[in-house]
């Protein structure tokens, strides 16, 4: 059993003391891999793919992308983490340490509210899905065309952004309200939702209308449609948009479908299917073809 780790970069930006790190791993067998973090926030955008990991002796978590991790700890931690073979894991990771955010940034750890994990060996953390913006950022980290210099301001900037979109999502959280004020979801309506991602991965060329899916998994559409973009961080149809561009991408890759194949897979015209292909992926789909 080994764990692969490829097409992965980092950089200690010289502007201020962060760390930025991304790309891809996979693994080849359940593995796990212990890792020593030092004292400060450690933030982990999963944009792909399934880990779980566990603090101390508690209990494992399991983390499915796109999905947000983050801690806060003012002393150093280790953390296990165990990664899943079904699908390579993409991630971009920050972390600034405790004297940035303290004495450089003024941001104290009193300001991050309790958890039920919280206790002298176990830092602040918290996980939750990552929304559409999140999401974007953590594209742009990981397809940044600049280098050098300018690489470092771009990836130091859209790092900082996404931290501060972290940091303020966690301080404006109320017990059972969400960012937005929308209550929380009953377990049973989130099983039902995580459900109806579960059809929609699998069949991702052959979408039920919301009606039929909304029979499927037992809710009604408006309950479907505002939870899902409630948990998932996008609407059904513009989750499985993104379903069927990553399948096209694989298609592409593989040398399965011309361009023309790919369009009608997910949707599109031809003309149409390049400029949104090129906004998601940085590259025209033709240059992916082998």
């Amino acid at each position: 059993m080994s764990v692969s780790f490829s097409d992965q970069w980092q950089f200690s930006s010289t502007l201020t003391p962060i760390s930025i790190s991304g790309g891809r791993v996979q693994t080849s067998g359940n593995q796990a891999i212990q890792e020593e973090n030092e004292a400060g926030l450690k933030l982990v955008l999963l944009l792909s793919g399934q880990l779980d990991y566990s603090m101390h002796r508690n209990r494992h978590i399991a983390v499915t992308g796109p999905a947000i991790h983050l801690s806060v700890s003012n002393r150093p931690f280790s953390v296990t983490h165990r990664y899943s073979t079904a699908t390579p894991l993409q991630y971009v990771a920050i972390r600034l340490p405790v004297e940035t955010l303290n004495q450089g940034l003024h941001i104290d750890f009193p300001e991050l509210p309790a958890t039920p994990h919280t206790t002298s060996d176990v830092p602040f953390f918290q996980d939750r899905q990552a929304n559409k913006t999140m999401q974007g950022l953590a594209r742009q980290v990981l397809l940044c065309p600049l280098k050098g210099g300018l690489r470092q301001l771009y990836l130091t900037g859209k790092a900082l952004e996404l931290t501060t979109m972290a940091l303020a999502s966690v301080q404006s959280r109320q017990p059972g309200v969400d960012d937005k004020g929308i209550c929380k979801l009953t377990s049973r309506q989130l099983e039902a939702l995580h459900h109806a991602r579960h059809l929609l991965l699998a069949t991702p060329s052959q979408t039920p209308s919301l009606a039929a899916l909304a029979r499927e998994v037992g809710l009604n559409v408006t309950t479907l449609t505002r939870g899902f973009r409630q948990l998932f961080g996008d609407s059904v149809y513009g989750f499985v948009r993104e379903q069927r561009l990553d399948l096209a991408y694989r298609m592409l890759a593989t040398g399965e479908c011309t361009v023309a194949q790919a369009a009608c897979a997910s949707g599109y015209s031809d003309s149409h299917f390049s400029k949104i292909f090129q906004k998601r992926f940085g590259l025209a789909p033709h240059k992916l073809q082998p």
